[in-house]
């Protein structure tokens, strides 16, 4: 989840009034996504030219410009299926061409250029993977590591390179890694399937391994499929053993 989803309140809080006022100048938000690219493409330059902490505030002031595009659009109601899709777009274009730069900047050190591409790729089908999942009408806002969260890391990073500039990276490549893995798997939850009856049977018992056993199980197919799986291979078990306590009945 984003910072947004997580701390909506305090987020809008913050950006709406900053909206309001810059929505007074006349700039539009088309023009504020176009300014973060601009600002984000100088300081993927910068960085790559060995300067890192100047291009970190300069991409500051890009994440910001990304930041009020959308207070924007909503103090002056110029939200549009258009901006939605080019903000998404610019996103990709800065992730990309700051890594890109950072890449380049670390590109005769193998260890912190691998990471840098992995962390690259992450970016990337992390951003992917939502986009899939929403085209087929289903959620997929989960993640330890989401776009905001990257640029917090990489500006900080950036800004105290010769001591964090490693463990953020390795916190980059790996956290990138586990949201796509994340993500996969909050979307193989949400498409209906068949849970093995021989599972089932496992959870139904009242013990303490069995109840550790269910709630795995329940988290790793997911409640909208191992909950209704539950309730049925419940409900047979009972509808078994009403029949086979009714036959001698029906004998006689």
């Amino acid at each position: 989840m984003t910072l947004r989803s997580r701390f909506p309140s305090s987020v809008e809080a913050i950006t709406t009034p900053i909206g309001r006022g810059l929505a007074r100048t006349g700039v539009t938000p088309n023009a504020l996504t176009t300014l973060g690219i601009v600002l984000t493409a100088a300081a993927a330059v910068l960085v790559a030219m060995g300067r890192p902490v100047i291009g970190a505030w300069l991409l500051v002031a890009g994440g910001l410009m990304d930041t009020f595009d959308g207070a924007v659009a909503r103090a002056t109601q110029q939200a549009t299926p258009f901006g939605s899709f080019y903000d998404s777009v610019s996103d990709r274009i800065s992730d990309g061409v700051i890594l890109g730069g950072l890449a380049w900047w670390l590109r005769d050190d193998p260890r912190q250029f691998a990471l840098v591409i992995v962390a690259l790729l992450g970016a990337q089908v992390t951003s992917y993977v939502r986009a899939k999942a929403e085209s087929i009408d289903l959620d997929c806002s989960v993640g330890i590591l989401e776009r905001a969260e990257r640029a917090i890391l990489l500006i900080l990073g950036l800004l105290f390179h010769r001591w964090l500039l490693e463990p953020v990276l390795w916190l980059l490549a790996v956290g990138s890694t586990v949201t796509v893995i994340q993500r996969v798997h909050h979307v193989w939850c949400q498409i209906d399937r068949d849970i093995p009856e021989e599972l089932l049977a496992l959870t139904v018992r009242d013990r303490a391994w069995s109840r550790a056993f269910k709630a795995g199980a329940r988290k790793f197919y997911g409640e909208r499929n191992f909950d209704p799986a539950l309730d049925e291979h419940a409900a047979n078990q009972r509808n078994g053993v009403r029949s086979r306590g009714e036959g001698p009945e029906l004998a006689q």
